[in-house]
């Protein structure tokens, strides 16, 4: 193979990601645009390349989704660049960027090629990474977009020449092929799936569960033993032997059920770190749909998991552990004490009875106390975030009353729980004290018949004790079911709700959005049962054309422009993006290019730095500044002692609404999106810096379709089409000179109405 040959497969591979003769082709740059390194070049070849390779193992893992892992992996600056032994894309980022992706990943070093090898990334010695997807006596196959069948051919002799010998092979795990071919309808609860991945530690657990169970027999044997056999021959030495038997018995035990915490501890801690990860990326990745993120209650379901982590403790799995030993228990009672077996099943049974019983009277205590906490949480979050509207419209009184409503209600209720767990643990300790009681009555009079004998008695009475203590744990753990049932049943409407990214289908991936809108029959309400938010029989948007969006407030406006930026879905018709409905694009791909700036934009704890830098992927500060003083904070921050590195408290505290607008500003520039939707987008600023930010976006616009709601003149002059929104529906659609032109035309006056026929 020549080197030309070799060289080709770089130039292809970068002709992938868009490139022309080995250069990366890149949108023209804007005014404004800061500095920054070279188009990703061999990295973004090289995510090309792992893509390709995952497709052919048969699993999704996009381009541009590898290329921002690589970002992280080694820093932009060095990644896009590809130079320095630092910061250049190796082999083990690319296997380790697989391996993100739940593939099982190695770099092997094989020497020679062989048929066994391949599909894998073959590093040659230039440096180069290549796709190979088999080989036969003769030949190696080679991924090449450039070729037909997206395949070429090369002699082994020729490959070898070039080959380093080292390979990145990856292959799906187990459950990742399990999780591909399963049916939708039976996936696993996300709760109780979790538990399954830890099933080898709950094994471990009923075996170390069954040999301490069995050990716990020693002390009743030991009684036995020495009332019926060592007293009657005063025999030391047994004496001394059962003892020590007996006290290996209680070491081993207790280091069984050490050994079996310390298990279930871990298990625990693994189940839950998997499920809150999976509750947090199912709120993160929730429809914006009215009415389904009611911020009060899902915070309060995620504060309630706390209940549900106590309950699967340590203590409440050991317990269930032992209750199937219960069994074994009663069966060695049987052999030494016959039918006295049955007193202790009687007692059994009215240890758990009533557990079940007040089953529903908890579960409605359950609910009136959650539904009380958490309008008690929401208006507790009112009244802290709220306070200075409180305050100014002197509300205290009425939050202080609905207050104590609340927390009076919740007190009762939950004073009513707690008397009927306090029932139910003491009548299941009264119960197996008195089966106790019952079973050395029962005993006596068998040995007043001869049938037992003292030791029989003792060794009985201990096993009671044993036999039934799992049966009082587990009245507690029945009396607190209720609350970890009704908190898991919150935590469903979390982890069953409507996703974003629904994992069952396959998106369209599209790395740059032209921007060309098309609305159809498109109907929205927040209310079912009120009139449309929103009803637009058609809407075109060609690319690169910039909208102005006018009308009263509660005109439709911003709902018009959620549905633009696919925050929100339409109730009835399409929107469709480049000919594309909305719902087929990949929802990464549509908040990569599709930048939205809201009117409140919302400030999270933490330094400036951060709040600029959410997607953590900028690493040049050089950019941060460029961003800022494109959106005007550029004076205000250079002076500031701590620069970037400014603290903002929660909500944005300390910085006005105009600072915190300009922040916004300064997060879409960053983002360099092709399509843009603009929300009342200088409401908060002043007269002289919306003037320079309009006087900047005239250069930073082109290019890019922008549709921009305002009731502000300057921005105004960015647009050359405007639309006017009356109660949902497009009143007048038209240039912006000619709109602008029938507003500012005087009205005639109305005539009156004419006479009816009643009057005439």
């Amino acid at each position: 193979m020549s080197t030309d040959r070799i060289i080709a497969f770089d130039i292809n591979a970068a002709q992938v990601s868009g490139a022309a003769g080995g250069r990366p082709m890149s949108r023209p740059a804007r005014a404004g645009d800061a500095p920054r390194p070279a188009d990703p070049g061999r990295a973004r070849a090289r995510a090309e390349l792992a893509s390709a390779y995952a497709a052919v193992l048969g699993a999704e893992l996009p381009a541009t989704d590898i290329l921002e892992q690589m970002l992280r992996a080694v820093g932009e600056a060095a990644a896009l660049t590809g130079g320095g032994a630092a910061g250049e894309v190796r082999p083990e980022h690319v296997a380790a960027i697989l391996r993100v992706a739940g593939m099982s990943t190695e770099i092997e070093d094989v020497g020679r090629p062989a048929p066994g090898h391949w599909p894998a990334l073959a590093v040659m010695t230039s440096g180069q990474m290549v796709l190979v997807l088999r080989q036969d006596r003769e030949s190696v196959f080679i991924h090449d977009r450039s070729c037909p069948d997206n395949t070429t051919e090369v002699p082994i002799p020729e490959f070898e020449a070039y080959f380093s010998g080292r390979i990145v092979r990856a292959h799906s795990t187990l459950r990742q092929i399990e999780e591909r071919h399963r049916l939708s309808e039976t996936r696993e609860h996300w709760f109780w799936g979790a538990f399954r991945a830890q099933r080898r530690a709950f094994v471990e657990v009923a075996a170390g569960s069954l040999v301490a169970n069995v050990l716990a027999v020693a002390v009743a044997l030991f009684s036995l033993q020495v009332y019926d056999r060592v007293i009657p021959h005063q025999s030391e030495a047994t004496l001394w032997v059962l003892a020590l038997g007996a006290f290996l018995a209680i070491a081993l035990e207790m280091a069984l059920k050490l050994a079996r915490s310390g298990l279930m501890d871990l298990a625990g801690r693994r189940i839950e770190l998997n499920v809150q990860t999976l509750l947090m990326d199912r709120l993160l990745g929730m429809k914006a749909a009215p009415g389904q993120r009611a911020p009060s209650q899902l915070f309060s379901a995620m504060r309630e998991f706390g209940s549900v982590r106590e309950f699967f403790t340590a203590s409440t799995i050991g317990t269930l552990a032992d209750i199937p030993f219960i069994f074994v228990f009663l069966a060695l009672v049987a052999s030494i004490g016959g039918n006295l077996v049955w007193v202790l099943a009687a007692g059994a049974v009215l240890m758990v009875v009533p557990g079940f019983l007040f089953q529903k009277r908890m579960v409605a205590l359950t609910q009136s106390t959650q539904g009380a906490q958490a309008r008690a949480s929401r208006l507790l979050h009112e009244a802290i975030y709220e306070h200075e509207t409180l305050a100014t419209q002197r509300g205290q009184e009425r939050v202080r009353r609905i207050w104590e409503e609340l927390t009076t209600l919740s007190a009762a209720k939950s004073s009513e729980q707690r008397k009927l767990a306090a029932i139910l643990t003491n009548w299941a300790q009264a119960v197996q004290q008195a089966t106790y009681i019952v079973a050395v009555v029962v005993g006596a009079y068998k040995v007043f018949a001869g049938e037992f004998t003292v030791g029989s008695i003792i060794a009985i009475g201990i096993l009671t004790s044993r036999t039934l203590a799992p049966l009082t744990q587990l009245s507690a753990t029945l009396a607190r079911w209720t609350n970890v049932r009704a908190a898991l049943d919150g935590l469903d409407a979390i982890a069953a709700a409507d996703q974003v990214h629904d994992e069952d289908r396959r998106y369209l991936r599209a790395e740059r959005i032209g921007g060309s809108y098309e609305l159809r029959n498109i109907e929205f309400r927040y209310d079912p049962e009120a009139a449309a938010t929103l009803d637009i029989p058609g809407i075109a948007i060609p690319a690169g054309q910039r909208v102005a969006v006018l009308g009263a407030n509660g005109s439709g406006k911003s709902t018009l422009l959620k549905l633009l930026a696919g925050i929100y879905e339409p109730e009835a018709g399409r929107v469709l993006l480049d000919g594309v409905d909305m719902g087929q694009l990949h929802p990464r791909d549509l908040r990569r290019s599709v930048g939205y700036l809201g009117q409140d934009v919302r400030l999270f704890s933490g330094s400036l730095r951060d709040n600029l830098d959410l997607t953590q992927l900028e690493r040049d500060d050089r950019r941060l500044f460029a961003a800022i003083d494109f959106a005007g904070l550029g004076p205000f921050l250079r002076n500031h002692p701590r620069g970037l590195d400014l603290e903002i408290r929660d909500g944005g505290e300390g910085l006005s609404v105009g600072q915190r607008q300009s922040i916004g500003w300064a997060r879409l520039w960053l983002q360099d999106p092709s399509v843009v939707i603009l929300d009342e987008p200088t409401a908060a600023l002043d007269t002289t810096l919306e003037t320079t930010l309009v006087s900047r976006l005239d250069d930073w616009l082109k290019g890019r379709t922008a549709v921009i709601a305002t009731h502000r003149v300057p921005i105004l002059s960015l647009t050359s089409r405007t639309l006017i929104l009356q109660a949902g529906r497009v009143a007048v659609d038209g240039p912006r000179e000619a709109v602008l032109a029938h507003l500012s035309r005087p009205r005639a006056p109305s005539a009156a109405p004419a006479p009816s026929a009643a009057a005439q």
